[in-house]
Parts: structure tokens; sequence; C-alpha cells
């Protein structure tokens, strides 16, 4: 999880977006937004007279009088701050891909351990069964049945094998490994604890929530480009210098003052879409919290009504299954019972063992899934 939200890709890229939205900074608090105008102009002897041919030339500066610059830096500054904001929601949800790849890839190695397991006994039902048969005790169809549940077991663990890889490939994803380089899981799924304190979840998840917070810097990106745009209508005010050099006539200088008459262009269009942006961002973030608000509240039911589910399974259903599971196997050494009875036992042992394994993913589902919500790690 540490290397997802160092080096995953996803975190990456945002880290690039976030330099490119520091480098919005530079130069945005310039007070010429234009670039000084020079004109100059030839006045040469057309007709009737003689002598050198004038000249006339002038130097155009428009300045920004208002705090259209100042308004500038903010949005700069708001911009990248929504792009921290940006890449600490990038890291979080890096972190819990790289939990969720972790425990399906484990929970499927879980599978494996128990299909081989499940197979031990197969065989065992299939060798005892072949000894029945050539002694005489038992049918053709009893061997046959014996090995419809070898292959199925057989053929499960090959699509354990399969999860097992697409989930290991998932997470190689997730931390931008290569091919080349070994990936080993040491950390092994257990059944999931008890959570710590839960009453505040929802109200941390409120206030801490990285999205939630991706939102706020939105909305305050867009009140910061409202403002530029407003102050951007106030006019602009020139200085202008020059000189005329007429033909026949004294030498002038020209200085002068210049203002921009703000008529037809007030940033009508980019201030109406900005401001229904701002609304629609302003909703969005209620929405979301909201949202937020029932998945903690879902999540934790979930994760809870999985953990009592495993409290049943684990100390009383698993260890029934084996007990009946042996006595079967007892009784048809004994031959007391056939193997359809042996085989029910069977298939009744490795149906706890799996509701078990579904239960335990279920939970770590679910506690994945509080994580997200809650935008961070929950204690337990």
């Amino acid at each position: 999880m540490s290397r997802a939200v160092a080096a995953g890709p996803e975190v990456t890229r945002a880290r690039f977006a976030l330099r490119a939205a520091d480098a919005h900074r530079v130069g945005a608090g310039i007070v010429v937004p234009q670039n000084p105008r020079l004109a100059v102009d030839a006045r040469p002897l057309l007709q009737g007279g003689s002598g050198n041919p004038g000249y006339g030339a002038t130097l155009d500066v428009l300045f920004d009088v208002s705090g259209a610059p100042r308004a500038r830096v903010r949005e700069a500054e708001r911009f990248a701050a929504l792009a921290r904001a940006d890449l600490t929601t990038t890291r979080s949800m890096a972190r819990v891909r790289a939990l969720g790849s972790y425990v399906h890839a484990q929970l499927a190695e879980l599978r494996i351990v128990e299909a081989d397991a499940s197979l031990v006994v197969a065989h065992r039902v299939l060798d005892a069964t072949v000894r029945r048969v050539n002694a005489g005790a038992a049918s053709e169809l009893e061997v046959s049945s014996a090995e419809l549940q070898v292959a199925e077991l057989e053929a499960a663990r090959m699509e354990f094998e399969r999860e097992r890889a697409l989930s290991q490939m998932d997470l190689r994803d997730a931390l931008d490994l290569d091919s080349e380089v070994g990936l080993v899981l040491t950390s092994p799924i257990v059944d999931p604890p008890a959570l710590g304190e839960v009453s505040g979840l929802v109200a941390r998840a409120l206030r801490t929530h990285p999205e939630l917070k991706a939102l706020e810097a939105r909305v305050e990106l867009l009140r910061a480009t409202e403002a530029r745009l407003a102050a951007e209508v106030f006019p602009r005010v020139g200085f202008y210098a020059g000189i005329d050099a007429a033909p026949l006539s004294p030498t002038y200088g020209v200085l002068g003052v210049s203002i921009e008459l703000p008529v037809a262009q007030r940033n009508q269009g980019p201030r109406a879409v900005s401001a229904r942006e701002r609304e629609s961002a302003e909703a969005e973030l209620g929405l979301e919290a909201r949202l937020l608000s029932r998945a903690v509240s879902a999540a934790l039911s979930s994760y809870d009504a999985s953990r009592r589910e495993l409290e049943r399974l684990t100390p009383r259903a698993l260890p029934a299954a084996e007990r009946t599971l042996s006595f079967a196997e007892a009784g048809f050494e004994a031959g007391r019972f056939d193997v359809f009875r042996l085989l029910a036992a069977a298939r009744d042992s490795l149906r706890v063992r799996a509701s078990r394994i579904d239960a335990i993913e279920a939970a770590w589902v679910a506690r994945i899934e509080l994580e997200r919500a809650v935008g961070g790690e929950v204690k337990s």
C-alpha cells in the first residue's frame, strides 16, 4: 500500500498534473496584460516640395489598474490547490485499489489451499471406493461418482489459480511493477477483526474525505475565476508617447492617456458559465457528502453482518462438518455407509469451507469499501 501511494501509475500522473498546475502561477500577477505596441510611419514628400521626408512613432502600453492581477494570482493558487487535492484523492484511491487486489489474490490462494485439502479427501474416497469395487462390495456407479467429485475439485482449483493470477496482475498494475520483478505476498488473510471507534466515522468522512476536499477546492477555484472575470471588466488604462516629425514643420513630442470602454465586451459569457459551474459544483458537494454518509453506514452494516456470519461458521459449522465427514469415512470403511453418503458429507464439508471463505471475502470487501468511504485507514 505504501508503494501504491508513492509510485502508483495514477499517482505519478497526478503528481505531474500538480507540477503543471503550479506553473500557472508564473506571470499571473503581471500588470501589463498585453505587450507594448510600437507604431512607426514614414512621411515622404510626394508633390510640390523639397526637403527631408518626415516620420512618426508611437509607443502604446496598457495597464491593469484594477485588482485583476491579484485576482489572477488567487485563481492560479486555487488551481494549484485543486491539483493538490486531486493528488491526495488519487493516493487514497491507489491505496484502496492495492489493498483490494492484495486481498483478492490472497483469498484465491486460500481457496486453492482449501481445494487441495478437499482433493486429498476426494482421492482418499476414490481409492477406498476402488478397493470396495475390487472386493465386490460396490458398483462402478460409486466409482464414477467419486471420480466426478475429484474432477470438479480439480477444475475449481484451476479456476482459483486463474483468479489469483488476475488479482496479482491487477496488483502489479496498482504498484507499477515490471513483469520481471518478483511478487511474493507475505501477509495472510485472516478473519477480519472488530473495528475500534465507529461512532465518529461518518463525521470523519464528512470532515476529511479527499473527494470532498477536492470538490471544495473546485468550488474555491470557480469562485476565484468569477472574481477574476469581474475584475477584468474594469477598464484598462493606457499610456502612450510618440514623436511627430512632419516634412517642413517643427518636430513635436506626443504624450497621452487612453482608456478602454467596456461597452460591448464585459465577460458576460464566461461569467455566466463560471457561475453555473460553481452552482453545479456546490450541489455536487452536497450530494457527495450524503452519498459518503450512506456508504459508511452501509459498509459498517455489511462488515458487522459478515463478522457475525463468521462467528457462526468458524467455531460451530466448520467443526460439525469435519466431524460429520470423519464419521462418514469411518462408517464407509466399516461398510455401514455407501459412497453416496460419504460424498454427501464431503460436499457438505466443502460447502461450509467455501461459505467461510465467502464470508471472509465479504467482510474484507466491506472493510475496503468502508475505508474508501471514510477516506483513510480504519483502525481495528
